[in-house]
């Protein structure tokens, strides 16, 4: 069994072309989604539309719920973080009039999480989710190592990101998710834990688009591979340049040249 998992496309439509041609190319057994398809990109309607035609499950990310149910400013935030929030905001009434009611809904009924047993034992289930096994918020950071080599510093340490009560009660072998844009794969006790990152957004430095190809064998349980795609990111600069959704200046900037 192959199972390739792509997460957090964030309405970049050039990248996730790319990963879902480089997809097929696999020939998986199953596509999965995991999370954030729309927000934050120039064309969610044509993101979303691309995805419902190739992928075979999906779960909803943070992003997606923002679109439907936009969550409520705290009162204790900073003038900084007010317009943060406020741009967030704006981003998830402009996609919402993109997408048009019917894909709004089709957002808002998709589950929080997918489960796959290739046997009948649970500890050889893998579970799909988009942040962690209980919420679509809260990050399962790499560890401190790993940041160290890979970002050149630890940005969430493991002492004050005690992660235990995300997964304690999880009975699944592995738990596949995206959220945080960076890609790892980790154990914690007898669980994988496998970050497969993000189409779009990247937070490691490398500005491929990327997702996972996991595949059970009986005789080695599962594995994953770390997938990196390159694509047109001048192209999607070109279309944000064009259509201008909330933020648009910080996220063309954001691909490189």
């Amino acid at each position: 069994m192959r199972i390739a998992i792509y997460s957090d496309v964030h309405g970049n439509l050039t990248a996730l072309q790319t990963v879902l041609a480089d997809i097929k190319k696999q020939a998986p057994d199953l596509i999965a989604f995991a999370g954030d398809l729309c927000l934050m990109g120039a064309r969610p309607r044509a993101c979303l539309e691309l995805a419902r035609s190739e992928t075979d499950i999906f779960v909803y990310g943070n992003t997606d719920e923002a679109i439907h149910t936009p969550p409520q400013m705290p009162d204790d935030v900073t003038e900084a973080q007010q317009k943060q929030w406020q741009t967030f905001l704006d981003a998830a009434v402009w996609t919402h009039e993109k997408l048009g009611t019917e894909n709004v809904d089709w957002l808002a009924r998709l589950p929080f999480s997918q489960r796959i047993g290739p046997t009948a034992v649970p500890s050889d289930d893998l579970l799909i989710v988009h942040a962690n096994p209980l919420d679509v918020n809260r990050m399962i950071a790499p560890t401190d190592e790993f940041q160290q080599e890979v970002l050149g510093e630890v940005q969430w340490p493991e002492n004050d990101w005690d992660i235990r009560p995300l997964l304690e009660s999880t009975t699944a072998g592995i738990i596949a998710f995206g959220h945080l844009h960076v890609p790892n794969v980790r154990r914690w006790g007898k669980i994988t834990l496998a970050n497969i990152s993000s189409v779009n957004l990247p937070s490691d430095g490398d500005n491929r688009a990327k997702y996972g190809l996991l595949t059970w064998r009986k005789e080695e349980g599962w594995t994953v591979e770390k997938q990196l795609v390159a694509y047109n990111t001048h192209q999607e600069r070109e279309v944000l340049s064009f259509i201008k959704p909330p933020n648009w200046e910080y996220l063309r900037d954001s691909l490189p040249k």
